[in-house]
């Protein structure tokens, strides 16, 4: 559970740009700088205290110059200096909810306490850290690591929540869960690869924080977690699709999951909008909570994710997250916790997208979709923030399933995979995963084993055929103890119907 949530201040909480330009225009003006401060790039100036910019400007922060700085913000701030739309909301609110509020800033402490008390938000924050608290600044993460002590917070039950590239370091290398508040939707994808989450709106910070609150579901105290994997049901609304959500019931019913995946491809209709929204309706009347990740067909006929997010969305049982947009849809984590609310594990959904690009022998090569650089770099973050044993769930298979060596199972079409390999099977090793499950493949559900990692398609739910009439539909379940230990084996719906 989170218990603080740490904010910098400008472009954070307080729109100051204007203020700050105005003040360097004057200093540049009555003191004219070594170096010119156009040459000096914005995002750096707006991260970085008064004396690292004089710094920058003159090679040293002499002492007429911070004297001017003060003045100048003396004279100006009450006609430059307003907070963002809603964050006086957004601060109530997370008080009201009982959470500890700091604040770390790049500013000067006695200008940061001015202008809080300017803007009538001074009283929200239970400690405030600002540049000259500390012996190094962001991005370093003395502040961070600081702060969470003295709210005597670990690194999962911290929030930080700020604009610029120093921030996203700052609690990378803290390893804590960072929001990018990008007020103007115009943070260039350099700075939203560095944070774990990106937020346009106050509400959107509260969304956020709502789900990694809610996000969790409690370890069983004696018979360990159960989870069922629907892969590939291929929802055409046709007399099909009444087979399909039959073998769900029956399986449902049998099994009885604490936890339900669906590994992609619900949907492959034109009518894709009505199938989310019915399939989200008929999940909730087993009130088992669930998620997804998107295949490569459910996008089909012009349908955008987004509309599919959207017809879903009402369903309460569902705990789906449509994470950061620059990585795709549905990246998100749900932790596994046990009675005390410590996070014994994590499962991990990822987008494996449609389809790209690959340039194979000098030639533009088309390929199945995989997880970007982007994706991979998010995941070793959250596995970083939570490095616990964990599980990986998503559509399609990763290069090296195409070079398996079958355990057991059914191995009865060839690995549909991407053309190259990328360093994620690498990465999850080094950060502790037990496990990868899959699908995609209608005809393949077998398993084997990357070192320690398990790999294992489901066993394809849905009764859209394509290459083998009547092969028998089933689920896969996966079984770990409350000693972590994974068991996973595959049921077919003629033999629960059999019996």
């Amino acid at each position: 559970m989170l218990k603080a949530i740490i904010f910098d201040m400008d472009g954070t909480l307080i729109d100051s740009d204007e203020l700050v330009l105005k003040i360097y225009d004057i200093l540049t003006k009555t003191y004219p700088p070594k170096h010119l401060f156009e040459s000096l790039d914005l995002g750096d100036v707006f991260a970085s205290s008064y004396p690292e910019v004089l710094n920058m400007l003159y090679d040293d922060a002499k002492e007429e110059h911070l004297s001017l700085i003060h003045q100048t913000h003396q004279y100006l701030k009450h006609r430059y200096l307003k907070v963002f739309p809603g964050v006086k909301e957004l601060l109530e609110t997370l008080k009201q909810k009982g959470y500890k509020l700091g604040l770390l800033t790049s500013e000067l402490r006695d200008i940061a306490l001015d202008e809080l008390n300017i803007l009538g938000i001074d009283h929200f924050f239970d400690h405030i850290i600002a540049f000259d608290d500390v012996k190094k600044g962001k991005p370093n993460p003395e502040g961070l690591l600081d702060m969470m002590n003295y709210f005597k917070c670990q690194r999962h039950e911290v929030v930080y929540i700020g604009d610029q590239r120093s921030d996203g370091l700052a609690a990378k290398q803290a390893s804590v869960y960072s929001i990018l508040m990008d007020w103007h939707h115009a943070k260039p994808l350099a700075y939203q690869q560095l944070f774990s989450h990106v937020a346009h709106q106050h509400h959107d910070v509260l969304k956020i924080i709502d789900f990694l609150e809610t996000s969790f579901i409690i370890m069983p105290q004696h018979s360990g977690l159960r989870i069922v994997q629907f892969t590939d049901l291929h929802l055409m609304h046709d007399e099909k699709d009444i087979l399909t959500y039959q073998l769900i019931t029956d399986m449902i019913n049998h099994v009885k999951p604490d936890f339900i995946v669906f590994t992609g491809d619900q949907t492959m209709s034109e009518k894709a909008v009505f199938l989310y929204q019915e399939l989200g309706l008929f999940m909730d009347e087993f009130k088992i909570p669930y998620t997804f990740v998107f295949g490569n067909h459910d996008s089909e006929h012009g349908i955008t994710y987004q509309m599919l997010i959207d017809a879903i969305s009402k369903s309460t049982t569902s705990m789906f997250h449509q994470g950061p947009k620059h990585l795709g849809y549905g990246n998100h984590l749900i932790r596994i916790e046990n009675e005390h609310h410590q996070c014994l594990s994590t499962l991990i959904m990822l987008d494996t997208h449609v389809d790209d690009t690959y340039m194979m022998n000098g030639q533009p090569t088309w390929g199945y979709g995989m997880l970007s650089e982007d994706q991979i770099n998010w995941y070793e973050q959250m596995t970083r923030i939570y490095p616990v044993p964990h599980l990986v769930f998503f559509h399609i298979p990763i290069y090296e399933v195409r070079e398996a060596k079958k355990e057991c199972g059914e191995y009865l079409e060839n690995a549909s995979t991407p053309p190259v390999k990328n360093r994620f099977l690498d990465v999850a090793k080094n950060h502790r995963a037990k496990g990868m499950f899959y699908g995609h493949d209608h005809y393949n559900d077998f398993i084997y084993h990357e070192d320690s990692v398990l790999m294992a398609y489901g066993r394809v739910s849905g009764h859209y055929d394509y290459g083998t009439p009547g092969f028998p539909k089933g689920a896969r379940v996966i079984e770990l103890d409350q000693h972590l230990n994974l068991k996973t084996y595959v049921i077919l719906h003629l033999d629960i119907k059999k019996t």
